[in-house]
């Protein structure tokens, strides 16, 4: 399957203790931390264009864009989607989108870039 603007992913997480921002080091109270926020939002991305690629490429994130708007406490749910808004070359560009029940918690913008597995693994 090939790469089209429109293709939409989503990814689910729960907060919990383990991703708080007092857990992950990048705040002082038990509620979702912005890392665990942008991890949730690329698995958007990636789920938008799973079965997308061609076999040997993957992605890898490029830049990232994203206001944290609302706290989330442990216990709440959390769910990403991820839209596909724009191919400049290698580039991916994605609109991502995270709510809470009906409240939106986080909003931007991210970048991926498709590239060859092997030559990326060679380089390390």
């Amino acid at each position: 399957m090939a790469l089209e603007l429109g293709l939409r992913g989503e990814a689910t997480m729960a907060v919990t203790a383990e991703n708080t921002a007092l857990a992950h080091g990048s705040g002082d109270v038990d509620v979702l931390s912005t890392p665990a926020l942008l991890q949730l939002m690329q698995q958007a991305t990636m789920s938008a264009i799973a079965g997308h690629l061609a076999e040997g490429v993957i992605t890898a994130g490029l830049r990232v864009n994203v206001d944290h708007l609302h706290g989330s406490p442990i216990g709440a749910t959390l769910h990403a989607v991820a839209t596909l808004v724009r191919i400049e070359g290698r580039r991916l560009v994605f609109e991502v989108e995270a709510t809470s029940e009906d409240v939106i918690v986080g909003l931007g913008r991210i970048v991926r870039v498709r590239i060859d597995r092997e030559q990326f693994l060679s380089r390390l």
